[in-house]
């Protein structure tokens, strides 16, 4: 992450804050940027150390689940609408919407992995974190107003997690 108060290499293994001294995490689609056991999992261990007992972490990332339903309702239009509708410079040059769903899935090589609420709610229980709820974009804008809004219920798995049961 660049351009914030800190800059911070999420691969790094120790993020550097002291033991629980965080209180709130928010991520917006960065945990599908990391390999799931050599980072992603080892991740979640820091946040996990870096956390007050009742910090709470909102992650949001593609939901794999809502890709391949998309995928086997529309292949994939509909999601290539609302992408349209969120960037309008957004093009597939021609090629089948099909490509879409590629795009989501790789995002040009930089994703590696797309979660669903089993997979993402495992790779936190792994870490120490057992209370996982899924919830809606507005649910992280209510808590959070200062955040943009994406828009993205459509194709992006909310969570809101907490360190303590």
């Amino acid at each position: 992450m660049t351009g914030s108060e800190f800059d911070i290499d999420l691969a790094a293994r120790r993020l550097p804050f002291p033991d629980r001294s965080v209180t709130v995490v928010v991520m917006q689609h960065v945990v599908e940027h990391l390999e799931l056991r050599e980072q992603l999992i080892p991740f979640f261990r820091e946040l996990h150390r870096v956390c007050t007992d009742d910090a709470v972490l909102w992650l949001s990332c593609p939901d794999l689940a809502k890709v391949c339903t998309a995928y086997t309702v529309d292949r994939g239009q509909a999601l290539k609408e609302d992408r349209c509708r969120r960037w309008p410079e957004y093009s597939l040059d021609g090629v089948p919407v099909q490509q879409f769903i590629n795009d989501l899935f790789q995002a040009r090589g930089r994703h590696r992995n797309l979660f669903d609420f089993e997979l993402l709610a495992w790779a936190l229980g792994q870490a120490g974190f057992h209370s996982v709820a899924r919830i809606e974009e507005c649910d992280l804008l209510a808590a959070h107003p200062e955040f943009p809004p994406r828009h993205d219920d459509e194709q992006s798995l909310y969570v809101r997690v907490c360190k303590s049961r």
